[in-house]
């Protein structure tokens, strides 16, 4: 925490940490997906399967993102009370930090399905996943009203300015 100067530098390395969770499986998935459309890319596990992969899959996903959801809450409700705004902001980063990371979690599993069996409903669940990843991606006014800041915090936040 002690590296971060200022509101501008903080919300930039939360938001890196959370594009670089999604950037592997976005770009494996889009390879992938460029080859199944091309026919390239061969179905490893057999057709008779791949509604059981999807929805084992799907499952899977689901609970990872409940549990993110969770473990954000928590986290949070950790950071609200506290009166050290350095605290508040390490928490918040934390809590991002999970986050995204079970977001990237569930974003290459659903790559791995769609390489396993070539069946196009995993391009509509990764699409949901990046919605999800778009409505909680961080931003200075995210990241203002999650953690009640007052006014002075607020500024420092939306304005940039230096750390106290």
């Amino acid at each position: 925490m002690n590296k971060q100067l200022n509101g501008k530098t903080y919300l930039q390395k939360v938001q890196n940490i959370a594009y670089l969770c999604l950037a592997p499986p976005l770009l494996i998935f889009i390879y992938l997906y460029l080859e199944s459309s091309v026919d390239r890319l061969n179905e490893i596990i057999p057709s008779s399967y791949h509604v059981t992969v999807f929805i084992s899959i799907f499952i899977i996903c689901l609970a990872l993102i409940f549990w993110s959801i969770k473990k954000f809450r928590f986290i949070i409700g950790e950071a609200i009370p506290s009166k050290d705004f350095k605290k508040k902001l390490s928490l918040y980063q934390r809590a991002s930090n999970t986050r995204f990371f079970i977001y990237g979690t569930s974003a290459l599993l659903t790559t791995l399905g769609f390489y396993l069996t070539d069946f196009q409903p995993f391009a509509g669940l990764f699409g949901i996943l990046i919605v999800l990843f778009s409505l909680y991606n961080p931003s200075a006014r995210k990241i203002v009203n999650d953690l009640k800041l007052k006014k002075n915090e607020k500024e420092i936040i939306l304005k940039g300015l230096d750390l106290p």
